[in-house]
């Protein structure tokens, strides 16, 4: 079994406002971390963007991954790099350069600093179907967000809306659907 493996829900979330909708803090580390004033290494948040046009804050020195659960967004990074998004598409990104987006959208984030290394993707799967993840490089931590349906990782029951953690990850990992329908999921992958 892989060490650390924990589920966490919407009580443990923290929920602000900015001024293009809402945003959801789903896990920060270190743990006793903060946002606001930059002490964090990675931040896995999902956003309500609520205007047609909107500016992403200017984060220095964060890396930044995001994928589009809901609706359809066009970026632009710096003056030239345009960047459309699809549901589940990733698109990865230098935080310090300026991004102005378009398109009212429910999104899904990944923030590193100190030149923390990471990715996200996608995972579907069908009802009563699996699938293993391996970490690979130096990955050391995964985080799966349950956008739709159920999933299962040993023996870790993870609903909707709810996000599994595991720090200290060394080894493969199944995630299974044991539902009816059809699981989306986003997930974040990182060396810390």
């Amino acid at each position: 079994m892989n060490e650390k493996i924990t589920v966490r829900m919407e009580k443990d979330y923290k929920v602000s406002k900015w001024s293009g909708g809402s945003t959801t803090e789903l896990y920060l580390y270190p743990e006793d971390g903060d946002y606001k004033t930059g002490n964090f290494q990675l931040r896995i948040s999902s956003a309500t963007v609520e205007t047609e046009r909107s500016e992403f804050t200017s984060l220095p020195g964060v890396e930044r991954y995001l994928m589009i659960f809901q609706g359809h967004l066009d970026m632009i990074h710096g003056e030239e790099e345009k960047v459309s998004l699809e549901p589940y598409e990733v698109d990865h990104f230098d935080g310090g350069v300026p991004t102005v987006s378009y398109g009212k959208v429910v999104d899904f984030n990944l923030m590193l600093k100190n030149g923390g290394k990471g990715k996200m993707e996608s995972l579907w799967l069908k009802p009563g179907e699996e699938q293993e993840i391996m970490p690979e490089g130096k990955e050391n931590f995964l985080a799966v967000y349950v956008k739709e349906g159920k999933a299962e990782a040993e023996d870790c029951f993870v609903e909707e809306g709810r996000i599994l953690v595991l720090k200290k990850w060394e080894k493969a990992l199944v995630i299974k659907n044991p539902g009816t329908g059809e699981a989306k999921m986003g997930i974040c992958r990182a060396v810390l």
